[in-house]
């Protein structure tokens, strides 16, 4: 298996599913699902699919699914997801594996949904040409990827470049990689897909505001060792530095941050195309 620049440790998936998913993860996968077409009959992919939002919001949308299988490297996440797994008569099947190279036959699927997966690939286009290879022919493919660093996260890789180093930074930026629209446009194209369509979904995500709240974000990300090696003081002033630069953004003891990404959609041509 290919290996990510996301690999989540110890408790930090349940962390994940109870701080990220709920701010985000949720409120993104329904925006996002009430612009993707689900037929009864599909089959679905969720791929990368972390804790599984997408999936069991998928769900839980009353479509007659045939059944969903979701996909991710990080055995945790799927820890997690199994443990939410939904009970709403559609099949929901999580197993561990690389959207590099998907353990799945041709055409196996009539969708594939990703949710803030792909940047997180080390080979974006390959990821895609396994979907497409897994999509039935008339296939659908619905993903999002974020278009902008939130005013957050800049504030805080600068941070983490004064106090921690250069490599926590680009960790804290890795999952804002694909937020060019144009080459991730001809990425999806050179992949084979075609009927194209890009837009702009927004959340506004809910966050604690103290410089705690900061430092505990830290502890559950992807450079929480580099963090943690740093001095208790050095932990305190990212956390001050970071809640300070919010303070347009506040919203009683909390900040409102806007999350802008794309929502990129295509098809598989269909035999008769």
């Amino acid at each position: 298996m290919a290996e990510t620049r996301y690999q989540l440790e110890g408790n930090a998936p349940q962390l994940y599913e109870r701080e990220t998913v709920q701010t985000l993860g949720r409120p993104l996968a329904e925006l996002m699902l009430t612009h993707v077409a689900l037929h009864a009959g599909d089959r679905v992919l969720d791929a990368a699919c972390g804790t599984g939002i997408v999936a069991r919001v998928a769900a839980q949308r009353g479509v007659a699914l045939a059944h969903i299988v979701g996909i991710d490297l990080n055995a945790g996440m799927l820890d997690v997801a199994r443990a939410h797994t939904p009970t709403t008569g559609v099949p929901v099947e999580w197993r561990q594996g690389d959207v590099c190279t998907l353990s799945f036959p041709e055409r196996r699927f009539e969708v594939v949904l990703c949710q803030q997966g792909l940047q997180f690939v080390p080979d974006p286009g390959a990821a895609l040409r396994e979907i497409h290879r897994v999509l039935v022919p008339g296939g659908r493919l619905a993903f999002t990827v974020f278009s902008e660093v939130p005013a957050y996260y800049v504030a805080l890789a600068d941070a983490l470049a004064r106090h921690v180093s250069a490599d926590a930074a680009t960790s804290c930026l890795s999952r804002y990689t694909l937020r060019d629209a144009t080459m991730l446009r001809h990425v999806v194209d050179a992949a084979g897909f075609s009927a194209i369509q890009m837009h702009i979904l927004e959340i506004g995500r809910r966050m604690p505001s103290s410089a705690a709240s900061v430092i505990e974000g830290m502890a559950r990300s992807p450079y929480a060792r580099d963090v943690a090696a740093v001095d208790e003081g050095i932990r305190q002033a990212i956390g001050q530095e970071v809640s300070a630069a919010l303070h347009a953004y506040r919203d009683g003891d909390a900040v409102v941050i806007p999350h802008r990404s794309y929502l990129v959609q295509a098809q598989v041509a269909s035999r008769h195309a």
